[in-house]
């Protein structure tokens, strides 16, 4: 059950944890075909590094890249939602 958390009605934003659990884990959780794993800075930085920082990563995110869909399968999330989920993921800023 999902419960709105910020005032205002129509839902609210999701948190980073609420998306990582949701939607990244499942792949990011445990390196699945090669994603790199939460908390991996190395993994994440180097990817960063390559991407463009966490804005190109967050624009592979909403593409998809290799074996992840678009948005992670999460159709719904804002990019801003996605971007703290990255954010947490790899403790990048």
């Amino acid at each position: 059950m999902e419960v709105a958390t910020a005032a205002g009605g129509g839902g609210g934003a999701k948190t980073p944890d609420e998306v990582i659990a949701k939607h990244c884990n499942a792949c990011h959780g445990s390196g699945l075909l090669g994603a790199p794993k939460i908390g991996d800075a190395a993994a994440w930085g180097e990817r960063a590094k390559k991407e463009g920082g966490v804005d190109g990563l967050l624009a592979k995110a909403i593409s998809g890249l290799n074996s992840m869909p678009p948005k992670g399968t999460c159709a719904d999330c804002s990019d801003p939602e996605l971007k703290g989920a990255i954010q947490k993921m790899s403790g990048l800023k």
